[in-house]
């Protein structure tokens, strides 16, 4: 594959960079106390009031912690296998360590431009940027006829085909409806809470959703690009999925009202994607490529 070894650099910085955030996010709570707020809309809000995250919501703080934990137990310790794997020549560990660059480059992309302005603002924009230019080198280095060469009898083509249009049409609809509410919501009622506009939907509609279709698309026409993107966007979801769950419990825990059914539907997808990514790990036949 190409590009191993600037690769390689890159990602050994993201992972010192993320260990720094995300162990901040988590262990950094400092004092103080919750701090009502008037948006811009004259929405009232709660602001988490201490730690890293004091300017943020209460619930958009919940979240972020949550993913921080993610990221510190999962998402680092994931990326350091993938960097070591893919120095041996290892595929799986090649298409791991794409799957987790676009997981960091999601990720600190919503933390640059969603986060309240905090003392980590400049590692946000540092992660973020050398995320990007990781994942482009790492998709473009990848050979989607070796790695279709290389995938078994056992790849869940037509399971991957479902969970992805299935997530496109999910999170299509999910969003949808949360941007008409907040379209429609009378003033001080609009669900923005202190943020200006809405950066989550933003990235999924404007990136999740045409990747899912398009890798969906691709696979089911049998094309190489189709099980090199899915192999790639499957440990992406997986790792954001744990993410989002811990979101969802966070948020619990914070005494933040959750949609029972869509973030049920959320985890039932989420649990679909992690099957799935082990049923395509299992296909994958392993063969050094360097």
């Amino acid at each position: 594959m190409k590009h191993t070894v600037i690769l390689i650099r890159l990602s050994i910085l993201i992972a010192l960079l993320a260990l720094v955030a995300s162990a901040a996010g988590v262990f950094g709570q400092g004092s103080g106390q919750p701090l009502d707020f008037t948006s811009l809309r004259g929405e009232t809000v709660q602001l988490y009031g201490h730690g890293l995250y004091k300017y943020d919501s209460v619930s958009g703080a919940a979240q972020m912690m949550g993913q921080d934990v993610v990221t510190l137990v999962l998402g680092v310790p994931l990326l350091i296998a993938a960097i070591l794997l893919t120095r041996r020549g290892s595929l799986r560990g090649r298409l791991l360590l794409t799957g987790a660059l676009g997981y960091f480059l999601y990720t600190y992309a919503s933390m640059a431009f969603l986060t309240a302005f905090n003392s980590l603002f400049l590692v946000y924009v540092a992660l973020f940027s050398l995320s990007l230019f990781a994942f482009i080198l790492a998709l473009s280095g990848l050979d989607p006829d070796f790695v279709t060469q290389h995938i078994g009898k056992g790849f869940p083509r037509t399971g991957i085909i479902v969970l992805l249009f299935g997530l496109a049409a999910f999170l299509s609809l999910a969003w949808l409806k949360r941007i008409w509410t907040v379209m429609q919501g009378p003033a001080g009622v609009n669900g923005l809470e202190s943020y200006t506009t809405l950066v989550i939907q933003a990235l999924d509609l404007g990136v999740i959703v045409p990747t899912a279709l398009l890798t969906a698309v691709l696979l089911l026409k049998k094309r190489a690009w189709g099980y090199a993107l899915s192999s790639v966007l499957l440990f992406k979801a997986t790792l954001f999925g744990a993410a989002l769950i811990a979101m969802i419990v966070s948020q619990m825990l914070a005494g933040v009202p959750l949609e029972p059914v869509i973030s049920a539907l959320f985890v039932l997808i989420i649990l679909a994607g992690i099957i799935l990514t082990f049923l395509m790990l299992r296909s994958v036949r392993e063969v050094s490529h360097d």
